[in-house]
């Protein structure tokens, strides 16, 4: 049906007036100047200003699908301001989380405007809360609102606790700090919910209505419900504004509406409120009673990216974010980082180079009728002068028995490491000898070694575990007939395995698990006896990587927060399947919200997301690393789906696709 079809169907039930009187008075007062009425052709500029958003593609992967809010996708692009009912119900729930804050003073107190944000973490401005003295000082006041007789309810109190998590920033004006379990009365603080903070970017559009919710002048709660426009400034006049921290729009907001979130039709945080702005007014004029034009609040991905860059420089940024993560369902980043020494793991010399001699490494053929070719898959990096060279000059392949690494020569930790798994070989290689060394065969400053690791080695407020990339049982296999040569082989593999050339910081507990557990499960999936399998693995090395070990040996280093996989599996002899996967900080991979992870204040449930673990597609890999995989990627069977979801949570093995 066409447009004109389509506009008179869509209108086949208006009834218009026969009174031309009428017509003409309307006519004239939304002709004045001073009228507030919006026109068709005014919509139809916003509806254009909305599509060449550059985050309107983003915004649209944040909506609800349209059972839940028919005409979501209408109000971003101004064609439709109606609301599905539950947006009352929703809102109401979401303001349950907003509390005043009291700060008391010499003569009385001041206040504030917070809400929770994770278990038991709530967040406000630093301006607000400024350091812990302050903070132990101060109650929120959960419930100080009117209820639906107009009954003024009295607030439920709650201490902070600020010796249990406290951080702030000056500079972007932000405040966590942990809050007891109960209040001064025994309520619990879980009935007041909380407000998800969404890391990425692009949750609303130039011109979307945004809402706030508040205590303007220390008053009962209240809110400025979609009376409010997102005003995007152009760059190029924006001088001395940082429009990646912080979002400008058009309110009504007071005193002690300072802490407030802004939300938009999904109720979920943008930004958080800080500071009006004022008109501008002449160089040197005392402006008595400034005329506020607009509001601005600090952007939620501005808020992580600050602490995802002081993670490991300021212990009480890693416990927010744990308790972020928490508040979306991910395990906390922080249970695979050791606070103590790592037991039984202790530096030893290099091993002679001829110990390789004769080593292939990493086999291409491994496959018959589909060999891999390693160079290949990395030659991008290669060509951008990403890749650590060996020491005589012979290439940049370390190879090892069964596996090879790859070295990233920025990062110094591995770009690629790839292992053939013969599945129907392997051979248990005895008790594991936790020691590791640097490979003679490259340059030390690419490898780091107990320097990084060892906590004596520094003053850091937290430690790395040496995290296997080939992991230890994945070599330990022999194709040999006497039984002496072949543990003496597999030994070797797992030895090899425990060089800091395999290794990477482990921010979490998922190498012998998570990725054992993985692997064990494809191999079982091989359908031919020989239960042939390849993984293909490594670091996701993003600019924003937060720096470790400033005062050690070497350092500082940027640490990799999420690591990748592709696993390629013999099911026959003549066919072969791919999968993806990445684990880790998966909310900052871009293809994660093609699968709708979101929904309002609705993420999968905690016992869904309890892992940070997700399979992918092999193309979204590959724009994450810049690596080549062009030879797998036909086999990929997530990527081939006939769907547009590329990307899901793996709960358990079952969830895999290959």
């Amino acid at each position: 049906m066409d447009s004109d079809r389509e506009a008179s169907e869509s209108q086949k039930d208006v009834v218009a007036t026969t009174s031309t009187a009428l017509s003409a008075q309307l006519e004239k007062i939304i002709s004045r100047a001073d009228s507030s009425y919006v026109p068709p052709s005014a919509r139809a500029k916003r509806r254009s200003r909305a599509k060449a958003d550059d985050r309107f593609a983003a915004r649209k992967n944040f909506l609800e699908a349209p059972r839940s809010d028919p005409n979501a996708f209408e109000r971003i692009i101004g064609e439709s301001d109606l609301l599905s009912i539950n947006f009352l119900d929703r809102g109401k729930r979401a303001a349950a989380a907003v509390c005043r804050i009291r700060v008391p003073s010499d003569g009385g107190a001041w206040y504030g405007t917070g809400f929770l944000v994770g278990p038991r973490l709530l967040l406000t401005n630093h301006h607000v809360l400024g350091d812990e003295d302050e903070a132990s000082q101060c109650e929120a006041e959960f419930g100080y609102e009117h209820d639906i007789d107009g009954v003024l309810r009295d607030p439920v109190c709650f201490n902070l606790r600020p010796h249990e998590i406290f951080y702030t920033n000056a500079e972007l004006d932000i405040t966590f700090v942990a809050i007891t379990p109960l209040s001064d009365d025994g309520v619990p603080l879980d009935r007041y919910g909380r407000l998800p903070l969404i890391p990425l970017s692009g949750k609303a559009v130039d011109g979307e209505w945004v809402t706030i919710i508040q205590h303007p002048g220390s008053e009962p709660k209240q809110i400025a419900i979609r009376a409010s426009q997102i005003v995007t400034l152009d760059p190029t006049s924006a001088v001395g504004i940082d429009l990646s921290q912080f979002i400008h729009y058009s309110t009504d907001t007071q005193p002690g509406s300072s802490g407030a979130p802004v939300l938009n039709d999904q109720w979920q945080v943008l930004a958080l409120h800080h500071k009006a702005v004022p008109a501008p007014s002449k160089p040197g004029a005392v402006v008595k009673d400034p005329v506020w034009i607009a509001n601005e609040g600090i952007r939620i991905s501005a808020i992580f990216s600050l602490l995802e860059k002081e993670r490991f420089a300021k212990r009480q940024a890693g416990l927010v974010l744990d308790r972020l993560d928490k508040s979306l369902g991910l395990s906390p980043m922080s249970q695979g980082i050791s606070v103590g020494e790592t037991l039984l793991e202790a530096d030893r010399k290099p091993l002679q180079v001829s110990r390789w001699a004769g080593v292939r490494g990493y086999d291409a053929g491994f496959f018959k009728s589909n060999p891999i070719d390693l160079a290949t898959i990395y030659a991008p990096l290669l060509a951008a002068g990403k890749v650590a060279p060996l020491l005589d000059g012979s290439g940049y392949e370390l190879a090892y028995h069964h596996f090879t690494s790859v070295i990233h020569e920025e990062r110094k930790f591995p770009l690629i490491t790839a292992v053939n798994i013969a599945g129907g070989k392997l051979i248990h290689p005895g008790k594991r000898k936790d020691t590791w060394r640097r490979d003679a065969r490259i340059a030390d400053e690419y490898q780091p070694d107990g320097a990084f690791y060892e906590k004596a080695k520094g003053n850091d407020p937290v430690q790395f575990s040496r995290g296997h990339q080939v992991r230890l049982l994945d070599p330990c296999w022999s194709a040999l007939s006497d039984d002496v040569e072949r543990l003496e082989e597999a030994q070797a593999g797992s030895e090899d395995t425990f060089h800091y050339t395999n290794a990477a910081p482990q921010v979490q507990s998922y190498n012998d698990i998570d990725w054992g557990n993985l692997e064990d499960y494809l191999l079982d999936k091989a359908q031919t006896s020989e239960k042939r399998l390849t993984v293909f693995t490594g670091p996701i090395y993003r600019d924003d990587d937060p720096y470790y070990g400033k005062g050690r040996k070497g350092g500082p280093w940027k640490v990799p927060l999420s690591f990748w996989k592709v696993a390629v599996l013999q099911k026959t002899t003549t066919k072969i399947a791919a999968a993806a996967f990445i684990v880790g900080q998966t909310q900052y991979v871009q293809a994660l919200y093609e699968a709708k992870v979101f929904s309002g204040l609705k993420p999968y449930t905690v016992d869904e997301m309890r892992k940070r673990r997700i399979q992918t597609t092999i193309a979204a890999i590959e724009e994450a690393t810049g690596l080549d995989f062009s030879a797998v990627k036909p086999f990929d069977a997530h990527g081939t789906l006939e769907t547009t979801r590329r990307t899901r949570w793996i709960n358990d093995m079952d969830d895999v696709v290959i």
